[in-house]
């Protein structure tokens, strides 16, 4: 039972900057402000419309789990990890905004997510994608220790990873190899043409929400308050506190997660109370001069003793260097799969 917790703490984790200041807007007139003055809410529209003109940035995140050990109906093992990355992403951002406007369309309608022009914007996407990553993860679960570093690189649709990770990964090494990668360019059409495809769309309807229902959901549910000033790697940023009551969102979470009723009622009540006592909280660190996003932190903590399940989550992301090119090489030694070969391995 404890990895269905762990689907839904990671469902949250998403969720939270979608239900608090306005990420998930289609406009700036749909950023959310709460009771915030004018003149701060006007920061975050002008905010959002900064930020959906970035077209590349660099970033370094760190983010903690920890989960204790489960008893009684929930026998889960203690899970703790650890992750930090950095490095540099830039995608077209007139590909990215298409994107963005096919998101409402698609909530609406799973199925859209086959259409020819939702498979042709996402393979442009993708193959549009420059970017050179850096991560260390590092996770205990189950008495076993995972301590792994990876260097991906992305270019033109290509996706390598430095052999060394891969390594560790597999517990073998891949002798004469420095980097594995995957041409992934038209990825979407290929995964469009498998049946199973077809047939999770077909799930998806049951979880369709209606975005206006689920936008007044995330005002009714979510309080913003702007903090004082500070500074962000010699930037001046105004700061905002937005706070999640989950009792209002817990309906939308579970439908979301348990769309075909799998789970028993037992789990059900399990689910709801801890999910209403879950604390969750999102601070927003604003430049003042150009509205740009310098930091994003979350912080979630649920349940707590007197329930089986407990968790806490910690997430800071700075961003900065936004609109500066990023330059990246593929390795000319880099083994590099076909697309169609690594889906046959698959099968």
């Amino acid at each position: 039972m404890f990895t269905r917790w762990i689907y839904i703490a990671l469902m949250i984790a998403v969720f939270v900057p979608l239900a608090t200041v306005g990420v998930h807007a289609d406009n700036e007139n749909d950023v959310i402000c709460g009771d915030l003055a004018e003149s701060d809410c006007q920061i975050l529209k002008d905010n959002f419309t900064a930020m959906e003109s970035v077209g590349a940035f660099s970033f370094s995140i760190s983010m903690t789990m920890d989960m204790p050990e489960g008893d009684g109906a929930d026998e889960r093992t203690a899970i703790n990890m650890s992750l930090d990355a950095q490095g540099s992403l830039s995608v077209d951002p007139a590909i990215l905004a298409v994107i963005v406007d096919l998101e409402d369309q698609i909530e609406q309608s799973p199925s859209m997510l086959l259409s020819q022009d939702t498979i042709t914007v996402v393979d442009s996407f993708i193959a549009g994608l420059t970017g050179d990553v850096t991560l260390d993860l590092y996770m205990v679960a189950e008495g076993e220790t995972t301590d792994v570093a990876m260097h991906l690189l992305m270019r033109d649709g290509i996706f390598v990873l430095d052999a060394g990770a891969l390594a560790d990964l597999m517990g073998e090494p891949m002798q004469g190899l420095d980097w594995l990668g995957l041409d992934a360019n038209g990825i979407m059409t290929l995964l469009a043409s498998d049946p199973s495809m077809t047939e999770a769309l077909g799930l998806m309807d049951d979880m369709t929400t209606d975005s206006s229902d689920l936008k007044a959901i995330e005002e009714a549910a979510t309080s913003v308050t702007r903090l004082a000033d500070s500074e962000i790697n010699g930037v001046a940023v105004a700061v905002f506190e937005s706070s999640v009551d989950l009792g209002v969102l817990t309906d939308v979470v579970m439908e979301l997660y348990d769309s075909q009723g799998s789970m028993d009622p037992a789990e059900i009540a399990l689910a709801r109370e801890t999910l209403a006592e879950t604390e969750l909280t999102m601070w927003q660190y604003i430049g003042l001069s150009d509205h740009y996003t310098y930091r994003t932190a979350v912080s979630m903590e649920m349940g707590d003793s007197d329930v089986d399940m407990a968790m806490s989550l910690s997430m800071t992301l700075d961003q900065s260097n936004f609109n500066e090119p990023v330059v990246v090489e593929i390795p000319e030694d880099a083994f590099v799969m076909p697309l169609a070969m690594l889906m046959q391995m698959g099968n």
